[in-house]
């Protein structure tokens, strides 16, 4: 839900409005304060939900905050909630977008795009789909041409869906399921906990200025005591930086794919050769991101020692910002006092909600912030690969004129290798490099050359990787099979060597933190 206010006439902001005579406001504190603790719905009405497509659609106008937008009408009554967003309006809208985009369409926007390039290499295959001309060289030895149809089907296929795609999860959207009508939106306050207990999970999309506000804290402590009673607390957490990264390493990723698989290859155009333009394009992307990891390890520190000295007193309340009186001039309830007064009934005491923060919390936003991207996000940021594999695969069987091709078969075992089991080892090395690392130095050339010698020190699984690659393309003893199964052998040792490599890190890390 948002973080800051709901009743006061600024986007994202709470207030509770009350009447001006002074006498009706500990009268207010006390009915309110109850109301919201009994974990209990002001008005069957106020139970809203809506799709997961509805908050993007008309170019996101619900995170954008358009004026005179009528959102209220695409909620509908339920009884129940499959995901309550949690996020603070003071973060960057464009993040949470991408990071919502990311988790809810990009996974059937990448089965999509694969079933389509898996159908597009059977074509080629058969001879239906037309060749592609690179040169007097082509792709592989004495084949001047190549497929190019896995890569682009499987690029344009995914994109499509990522765009138009509708997921169906029913969520909580405040900007969509709270009414602008003053009494429903009043009752929406005081029957937040009450929709948090009637949420299967909650979706914590994280950023800095989340765990600054009061009412994000809020909203946590109102799930964990929604879920005392024996119900599975299902926490989703999930930093904002995951939707930049994933759409731009994608994006990087089919480019570098796609120009691979259709730079002309004629000696007169060496210039053009894929091999260096892609090493260049890599160490750029690189660069930019090791710069953006470093920086978002380093705010993990300074979560950390925020949820250490977390208080309700210091957390940060837009109606104590605003002097407890709306734009208008009308006279607000202090949220703080109303949230105090829930979380002592609630825990006993604000000093146990603090360690409750402190212990359970910090340990749980730790652990699942640190991960940044999952081995599953990984696999499909990286899926123009194995499309880049089904095309090189296309090219051998249509040469041999059987699907029992040797090359075609070691081709595609290669790929899968790389897709599979390379590229969650590279981002696995890269999170460790980047969080040993994260120190920012005090002189800015310093800080450029800690990226370059972060970056290259990631690299070094790529190098390996690569030169594995080409020595056994090389062994002409070897048959196709063979050096696949070589190839394959010598990716498993080398994610063994990197786990292992990666524990030292992490105990490194440990003794740093």
């Amino acid at each position: 839900m948002q973080g800051d206010g709901l009743q006061s006439p600024v986007p994202g902001e709470r207030a509770v409005v009350v009447g001006n005579p002074c006498q009706d406001r500990t009268e207010a504190l006390a009915y309110i304060s109850q109301q919201v603790a009994s974990m209990d719905l002001a008005n069957s009405e106020i139970l809203r939900v809506t799709f997961v497509f509805q908050a993007f659609e008309n170019s996101f106008r619900a995170w954008r905050g358009a004026p005179g937008a009528d959102l209220y009408s695409k909620s509908q009554r339920s009884d129940w909630i499959q995901t309550f967003w949690s996020h603070s309006w003071h973060g960057q809208c464009w993040r949470k977008v991408l990071t919502l985009l990311a988790m809810y369409n990009g996974p059937p926007a990448i089965i999509s795009g694969t079933l389509v390039a898996v159908a597009m290499m059977f074509l080629f295959s058969f001879q239906v789909l037309p060749e592609f001309i690179r040169g007097d060289e082509g792709l592989f030895r004495n084949r001047p041409y190549s497929s190019i149809w896995s890569v682009w089907s499987g690029f344009l296929i995914t994109s499509l869906v990522m765009i138009f795609w509708r997921s169906q999860t029913r969520i909580f959207f405040d900007r969509i399921c709270i009414s602008e009508d003053r009494r429903l939106k009043s009752q929406a306050i005081v029957s937040l906990a009450g929709l948090l207990r009637r949420s299967d999970s909650m979706l914590i999309l994280w950023d800095p200025t989340w765990t600054r506000r009061l009412w994000c804290l809020f909203e946590l402590a109102a799930f964990l005591r929604s879920r005392e009673q024996g119900k599975e607390a299902k926490r989703i957490i999930t930093p904002t930086l995951l939707g930049p990264v994933c759409f731009g390493v994608f994006l990087c990723t089919s480019a570098g794919t796609i120009t691979l698989a259709m730079v002309p290859l004629q000696r007169e155009l060496m210039i053009l050769n894929p091999g260096p333009i892609s090493l260049v394009a890599a160490m750029v992307v690189g660069f930019t991101l090791v710069s953006h990891l470093r920086k978002y390890f380093r705010e993990l520190d300074t979560m950390r020692q925020q949820l250490l000295l977390i208080s309700f007193d210091t957390a940060e309340c837009a109606c104590c910002a605003r002097n407890h009186v709306t734009l208008s001039g009308e006279p607000v309830l202090c949220d703080r006092i109303i949230l105090k007064e829930c979380v002592m009934t609630w825990f006993g005491d604000l000093e146990s909600f603090e360690n409750t923060i402190r212990a359970e919390v910090l340990a749980v936003l730790t652990r699942d912030l640190e991960r940044v991207l999952t081995t599953k996000s990984t696999i499909a940021v990286f899926a123009p690969i194995m499309w880049l594999s089904m095309d090189g695969a296309a090219v051998q069987w249509s040469v041999a004129g059987q699907l029992e091709s040797p090359d075609a078969l070691a081709f595609l075992l290669q790929g899968l290798c790389i897709w599979l089991v390379g590229m969650p080892t590279l981002k696995d090395w890269l999170l460790d490099v980047c969080k040993v690392a994260r120190a920012r130095p005090s002189n800015q050339y310093l800080e450029v050359m800690k990226n370059l010698l972060a970056v290259l020190s990631a690299s070094i699984p790529i190098v390996c990787t690569m030169g594995c690659f080409v020595t056994l393309q090389s062994l002409d003893l070897l048959s196709p099979l063979e050096r696949a199964a070589a190839f394959c052998g010598g990716m498993l040792v080398y994610k063994i060597l990197s786990w292992r490599l990666g524990v030292v890190l992490k105990a490194f890390i440990g003794h740093q933190t």
